[in-house]
């Protein structure tokens, strides 16, 4: 969960109460709030209250704005995460490849047998969430370049397991992460950019069943590392 939106809601609310009851009046003052474009908001009372659910959304509108109109990649920026992942990947002759969270699909056609899935960006092979992409296929690599960073350790780990799932015992998984530095675009203000460290990154390799291969740092203050799925 998005801990500076839902911060954010519980302000607004204190402001004024009456929102929570005219929908169409929080709608609008959530749009201009956080400079999206949501035509309804969808929330229901439960046990935990009503925000839960409209943090996700406002989350989820977000990161579609920044990541499909504002956000443009800089992969030629990094020595480990970058291009040189191409050849190291290629020389594995590898019969299915997966680059999660793949962007504008700058691997496609340089990479063998890749497909690339994406929430944001209709370069992708397939416009899909990776919680939510589902195949009979499991793949030999992984590849996901800072695509798994937003939100809380729950949704981090979830996400996590999903793309190990895709992948076949003994198979790579290649990561670039960012321990939590804030995109300077004002459109990235609400994004919740996880705070990746080393130690996180063994232990959930061991929560995951997998070993690390590789860990360091790279360019532009990024960690990359590499996981084999036991």
């Amino acid at each position: 969960m998005n801990l500076k939106i839902l911060t954010e809601l519980d302000r607004i609310l204190k402001r004024n109460p009456a929102l929570k009851t005219n929908k169409h009046s929080f709608c609008q003052v959530i749009n201009g709030i956080f400079d999206i474009d949501l035509k309804t908001i969808d929330y229901t009372s439960n046990k935990h209250g009503s925000m839960p659910d409209l943090c996700e959304q406002i989350d989820r509108a977000c990161l579609h704005k920044y990541f499909s109109k504002i956000w443009q990649p800089e992969t030629k920026k990094f020595k480990y995460s970058g291009l040189a992942i191409i050849d190291e990947v290629n020389k594995m002759n590898p019969d299915n490849v997966i680059d999660v969270g793949c962007g504008y699909n700058e691997f496609k056609g340089k990479i063998k047998n890749l497909i690339g899935i994406d929430p944001y960006n209709d370069k992708a092979d397939v416009m899909a969430h990776i919680l939510d992409y589902k195949s009979d296929v499991k793949f030999d690599v992984a590849i996901c370049l800072g695509s798994i960073n937003f939100g809380s350790s729950d949704k981090i780990l979830s996400e996590l397991q999903g793309v190990v799932n895709m992948v076949k015992s003994s198979g790579l998984l290649y990561f670039r992460v960012n321990p939590g530095i804030q995109h300077t675009k004002k459109e990235a203000k609400w994004i919740n950019f996880y705070d990746w460290d080393p130690v996180f990154i063994s232990n959930t390799a061991n929560y995951l069943n997998c070993e690390v291969v590789v860990l360091k740092q790279d360019d532009h203050n990024r960690l990359y590392f590499v996981l084999r799925k036991k």
